[in-house]
């Protein structure tokens, strides 16, 4: 079969299974009483039929679309994993040296502070006594004190983000409405004893649900 000739049988089949589709979907029924009851689940045999068909025509074609974008991922991988590997590296290398850096301009900062907090109290003491020339030397020792520290050099396209990330130490000190209820557990916990467990603060809700099989 020529590709062209394919493409031609792709194509009726799709036009043949979307009449059907349309077809078994014109049926309108809505369930007032027992009759309309028995119909709708007859129907819905019917559409389960209908879906089981459309599921297994496209079977193949997603099969064979899912192996070509596996092999084309893996193909693309090949090719990035160098280049992320290298970019993770250079990242965690400027990330550290950046907060390395980070805390020894504030350990600087601190300290200049204190320096010139010193300088200023021994300036207004001097002051104080008259000893104007040691004021002024001390306003000087002050000044220079408070000059900044270096700064970290700006990047073209490069910024460093701040990111807050909370750990939690002691769960039992956390307040409520910090606290997740295990849904899960829950669940599983009333799905398995029928809703005939009390479970405090829990309402159980009773549905439905329709399972009829394809006819």
């Amino acid at each position: 079969m020529t590709p062209e000739t394919e493409n031609t049988s792709m194509v009726e089949n799709q036009a043949q299974l979307r009449a059907e589709v349309q077809n078994v979907c014109a049926a309108e029924i809505i369930v007032v009483d027992q009759d309309t009851y028995v119909q709708a689940n007859d129907l819905i045999g019917k559409l389960q039929t209908v879906r089981k068909e459309v599921v297994a025509r496209f079977a193949d074609p997603k099969k064979k679309a899912a192996e070509a974008h596996k092999a084309i991922c893996a193909l693309e991988k090949d090719f990035l994993n160098p280049l992320d590997s290298r970019i993770s590296a250079l990242k965690n290398s400027t990330t550290n040296w950046y907060t390395a850096e980070q805390a020894r301009i504030k350990a600087e900062e601190d300290r200049k502070r204190r320096e010139a907090e010193e300088a200023a109290q021994i300036a207004a003491e001097a002051e104080a006594q008259g000893e104007t020339e040691l004021a002024q030397e001390a306003v000087i020792e002050a000044t220079m004190a408070q000059a900044s520290v270096s700064t970290i050099p700006k990047v073209s396209g490069t910024s460093m983000r701040v990111v807050y990330k909370a750990v939690v130490v002691d769960k039992n000190a956390l307040p409520r409405e910090y606290m997740m209820p295990n849904q899960a557990m829950i669940d599983y916990v009333v799905k398995t004893n029928h809703g005939d467990i009390q479970i405090p603060g829990v309402r159980i809700e009773k549905t439905y649900i329709n399972s009829t099989r394809a006819k």
